[in-house]
C-alpha cells in the first residue's frame, strides 16, 4: 500500500503481479474493495493497480468541488507517476466515466478500455439519483441540510439499509456479511458522503461522456452493463452503448449496480476474452 501527491492530497493506491498494467477504478460511495475478485484474478497475468479516488476510502477527503475534469486529471497523474501506460483500464460507473474521458483525451496511453455502468449525466438521471443531482446543483443550502446530520450522526439505519440493498440485485444473493460490513464502516467515514454529494451536485460536468467524440486510434472497448442495475438503469446502458458504440457490449444477466462484486467469475471471464482479442488483435 503507497501513497502518490494529486494536487497537494494523498491519493492512496496499491498493486500486485507483474506484466501488462491494469489500472481498475471503482464507483462514486465505495472504495477499492469491489475490486478484490479482480485484484486477486488479474495480479496472475497484469500488474494489477487499484487506487482510492480522492474523497474516498484511504485517500485524503479535502472539502474541495469534486467533477469529471478532476478526476480525469487523477488518472492522467496514476498513469504518469506510476508509469502506467499503455495501460488497460477498468473503470465502472464514475470510475467508467473517468477511465473514458482520459482515453478520449490521451488515446495514445490506453492499450484497452473496459466500462462497467458508466455514470454519465444522462444515465444518472434515469436512475434515482436524478433527483438528488437536479436538487443539489441548484441549491447548495439544502446540500448542506441533507449534509449536517449525516456527518454529525451518520447514516440512519434505515438509509443505510437501502444504500446497500440498492447496489445489488432486488432477488439475489447480496454482499458477504464481510463486504456488507465493509460497507457500513465506510459510508459512515468523514467526508465520504460529503465527497459523493458535492460530486452529485456537479454531475452537470459528467455530460462530457454522454456524446464521445472518439478521436483516430481509440483503444478497443468493452461496455458491460447489468440488467437489474437500480442505480444507473439498463435501458439508460442500451442508449448509451447506441451512443459509444463500444466495439463489444455484454449485458449481464442476474447483477444489480456492483456485478464484479456479485458473479465476479463471469465478470473476470469476460474481460479475460476481451482483454485475450484485444491482444490477438495487435
Amino acid at each position: 500500500m503507497s501513497t502518490i501527491d494529486f494536487r497537494g492530497h494523498k491519493l492512496w493506491y496499491t498493486e500486485a503481479g507483474q506484466g501488462p498494467a491494469m489500472l481498475f477504478l471503482h464507483n462514486g460511495g465505495n472504495d477499492h474493495r469491489i475490486w478484490d475478485q479482480q485484484m486477486q484474478h488479474f495480479s496472475r497475468t497484469h500488474r494489477a493497480v487499484v487506487v482510492d479516488h480522492l474523497g474516498y476510502g484511504q485517500s485524503d477527503k479535502p472539502r474541495i468541488e469534486y467533477d469529471l475534469p478532476l478526476y480525469r486529471d487523477e488518472v492522467a497523474t496514476l498513469v504518469e507517476m506510476l508509469d502506467l501506460a499503455p495501460v488497460h483500464l477498468v473503470g465502472h460507473c464514475i470510475g467508467g466515466a473517468m477511465a473514458l474521458a482520459y482515453a478520449l483525451a490521451e488515446p495514445q496511453n490506453v492499450a484497452s478500455l473496459t466500462l462497467s455502468n458508466v455514470a454519465t449525466e444522462q444515465t444518472l438521471c434515469a436512475g434515482p439519483l436524478g433527483i438528488a443531482y437536479q436538487t443539489f446543483s441548484k441549491d447548495r443550502d439544502q446540500l448542506e441540510a441533507f449534509l449536517a446530520p449525516l456527518e454529525a450522526q451518520g447514516l440512519p439505519e434505515e438509509q443505510m439499509n437501502e444504500t446497500i440493498r440498492s447496489q445489488f440485485a432486488p432477488d439475489g444473493p447480496g454482499p458477504s456479511p464481510e463486504f456488507e460490513a465493509h460497507l457500513r464502516e465506510l459510508y459512515n467515514r468523514p467526508g465520504q458522503m460529503r465527497s459523493l454529494y458535492t460530486l452529485t451536485a456537479n454531475w452537470k460536468t459528467f455530460a462530457a461522456v454522454d456524446q464521445p467524440e472518439k478521436p483516430d486510434h481509440f483503444p478497443p472497448t468493452l461496455l458491460l452493463w447489468s440488467n437489474e442495475n437500480q442505480v444507473l438503469p439498463a435501458p439508460a446502458g442500451e442508449a448509451f452503448a447506441q451512443r459509444l458504440q463500444p466495439d463489444r457490449f455484454e449485458r449481464l444477466e442476474g447483477c444489480g449496480h456492483l456485478a464484479m462484486v456479485e458473479q465476479p467469475d463471469r465478470f473476470n471471464s469476460l474481460i479475460d476474452k476481451f482483454l485475450a482479442s484485444v491482444a490477438a488483435t495487435a
